[in-house]
């Protein structure tokens, strides 16, 4: 069962990975304006912030492979418009725009559902090594999506890489199908703002967690921005271009595939302060992107980066798994995802005025401060320090891993 999850996943984690490289330059080619990126990627995750409560609590109700299922199926609809606009030559900002935020409001269901899938189709004792094979498939998907997308724009056009990632989520969907119904708990059915309530009231009672989702909501609202943003329009004006930004990119996924070991073996002590201190190295991307290194120091440091960002979630997607009963996980990571995207909208809007106000490599450098000083002052907290690792949970007995 985990065989059929884990292939059609892999393949879905390759085409995401692509598409962030082709609408970049997508927008880039159209309009050469860093503020009409932002408004674009933008635009994908407002209707996220919004839908991801919704999602955990209907991900929490219904059957999870249905809801991704469905997800994947409205994905591949909306990426397949996307790459007909774009290789048309009739697409213009404010459909990239809308076709993001419909792909946006898919993914808010389809996250919390993803979440709660993984101890479904896995025992209880193999849980860290599933999250971390989960975790490897999608870090194998940054050296090679970014890596596929700069050749496919730089020989092709963008829309051809986008054309590519509708197709592997018809892939994801046919998986998903061969999965079969797969057994659950259902959560007590009650109203949809007491089941949010509930959802709540869990991330409340745990300080560390909502400690943690604060951490990672400065990390999305200011350091990813000036990444996804600032990066390419870095690469464009400085480097070479597209071919530049996908080598940057794939080393983000060569530290993150080489630290794989270390996140099948790693079990902290105290893991949460290891979470808190991982996300320093992730902190760190801006400036070392923006402080005009050559390209070679760009990538090394970057893929130290990606090993640092690796091994956190892993270890965050194992504790939450322990730590939070299974009923209610999905709630619990549509929270986390919340926090995750809530300031990503406003982030990115901001970066492309903020660079053009203060200059790129300052912006860039000061998300990184941002960052990196909050990550730490999270994992200095009397909460993240306290929490123990659980061991393994209970659970039914699925297929084993392979």
């Amino acid at each position: 069962m985990f065989r059929r999850y884990f292939a059609g996943q892999a393949v879905s984690h390759l085409g995401d990975r692509m598409t962030p490289v082709a609408l970049a330059f997508a927008v880039l080619r159209l309009t050469g304006s860093a503020t009409d990126l932002g408004v674009v990627v933008a635009a994908g995750t407002v209707p996220l912030a919004v839908l991801l409560l919704v999602g955990g609590v209907w991900a929490d109700r219904l059957d999870r492979r249905v809801v991704m299922l469905t997800t994947d199926a409205v994905r591949a609809v909306v990426q397949g418009l996307l790459a007909v606009l774009l290789l048309t030559g009739t697409a213009r900002v404010w459909h990239l725009a809308v076709l993001a935020a419909a792909a946006g409001a898919a993914q808010a269901f389809f996250e919390p559902a993803a979440t709660g899938m993984v101890p479904q189709v896995v025992s209880g004792a193999r849980l860290t090594q599933a999250n971390a094979l989960v975790g490897l498939s999608q870090n194998a998907a940054m050296i090679v999506g970014p890596l596929v997308a700069g050749a496919i724009v730089a020989t092709t056009s963008p829309g051809a890489a986008i054309a590519a990632d509708a197709v592997t989520f018809v892939v994801s969907a046919a998986f998903l199908w061969r999965l079969g119904s797969v057994a659950a708990e259902p959560a007590a059915r009650t109203t949809f703002v007491a089941e949010l309530a509930g959802g709540l009231r869990e991330v409340a009672s745990r300080p560390w967690l909502a400690a943690m989702v604060g951490g990672f909501t400065v990390y999305h609202a200011v350091v990813l921005p000036a990444v996804l943003v600032l990066g390419p329009v870095t690469a464009e004006r400085r480097y070479s271009g597209a071919a530049t930004w996908a080598v940057v990119s794939a080393s983000f996924g060569i530290g993150a595939v080489l630290s794989a070991v270390v996140a099948l073996r790693v079990r902290p002590r105290r893991p949460i302060v290891w979470c808190a201190l991982l996300l320093v190295g992730g902190s760190l991307q801006p400036v070392f992107v923006g402080v005009a290194l050559p390209v070679a120091a760009i990538a090394v440091l970057i893929a130290v980066s990606g090993a640092s960002v690796s091994v956190l979630f892993v270890i965050w997607d194992t504790t939450l798994a322990r730590q939070v009963p299974r009923t209610a996980l999905s709630r619990v990571s549509s929270f986390d995802y919340f926090g995750s995207t809530v300031g990503m909208p406003v982030g990115f809007a901001l970066v492309g005025p903020a660079s053009e106000l203060w200059g790129v490599a300052p912006t860039m450098v000061g998300a990184s401060l941002i960052g990196v000083s909050w990550a730490v002052m999270t994992a200095a907290l009397p909460s993240v320090r306290s929490l123990r690792d659980a061991g393994p949970v209970a659970s039914p007995a699925p297929t084993a891993l392979a």
